[in-house]
C-alpha cells in the first residue's frame, strides 16, 4: 500500500470512528483505578420522551482540580445544582477529547487530562412500559494549563448554553449533583 493509500485509509477510518458506541468495559480497560457506579432511574413517560436516544450513549466531563479546589458550573435555572463541566460526546472525538472540549466551552479554561477517574452507568426506565435506555458518563481528572486558579470566562458557555456561573470550590456544595462521588474523588 502506498503512503497516499494508507493516508486515505486512516482518514476514512477516522471519519467513521464513533466512540459514542464504546462499552464502559472497553473504556475503563484503557485506564487504571477507574471507579464505577451504576443505578436505575425510573422516569414518568413525559420525562422518558425527553431522552435523546439517537445521539449516542455517552456524556463526558472533567473534575478540574487545583490546590484542593474543584471547578464547578451552574446553569441559569434557579433550581440548578452545581455540576462538573461536561456534556455529550461528539462523533469523531475520543472521550478525553470530548472532556477537554466541554471544559473549554463551558468555562473558558484550558486543561490537560490527568486520567479517567470514574464511569457512571445509568439505566433509565420508562415507568409506563418498562422500556430502557442505558447512558454512560465518563469523568476525567484534569488540571488547568495556566498556573494558579484560572478565572473562568465572564460569559461562560456557548451561546445556546445556559451556564450562569463557574466557580472554584474548596468544599462540596450541598446542592451539587452526585455529591458523594465528588467528595470521594476530591478526598474531602
Amino acid at each position: 500500500m502506498s503512503g497516499d493509500e494508507a493516508g486515505r485509509k486512516r482518514d476514512a477510518e477516522a471519519e467513521v470512528r464513533d466512540d459514542r458506541t464504546l462499552s464502559p468495559d472497553v473504556l475503563t480497560a484503557r485506564y487504571e483505578g477507574v471507579k464505577r457506579r451504576s443505578n436505575r432511574i425510573e422516569l414518568p413517560s413525559t420525562q422518558w420522551e425527553g431522552l435523546v436516544t439517537d445521539e449516542g450513549r455517552w456524556g463526558v466531563g472533567a473534575l478540574v482540580r487545583r490546590d484542593g479546589a474543584a471547578l464547578l458550573v451552574r446553569e441559569d435555572s434557579k433550581d440548578s445544582e452545581w455540576v462538573l463541566p461536561g456534556g455529550k460526546l461528539e462523533v469523531g472525538e475520543s472521550h478525553a477529547e470530548g472532556a477537554l472540549r466541554e471544559v473549554r466551552e463551558e468555562t473558558g479554561i484550558d486543561v490537560e487530562i490527568d486520567g479517567l477517574l470514574a464511569v457512571s452507568e445509568q439505566t433509565f426506565v420508562d415507568a409506563a412500559d418498562g422500556r430502557e435506555f442505558d447512558y454512560f458518563f465518563a469523568t476525567f481528572g484534569a488540571s488547568p494549563v495556566a498556573a494558579g486558579h484560572p478565572v473562568p470566562d465572564d460569559d461562560p458557555g456557548l451561546p445556546e448554553e445556559t451556564i450562569a456561573e463557574v466557580r472554584w470550590h474548596d468544599t462540596a456544595p450541598e446542592d451539587v449533583l452526585d455529591r458523594d462521588q465528588l467528595v470521594d474523588l476530591m478526598g474531602w
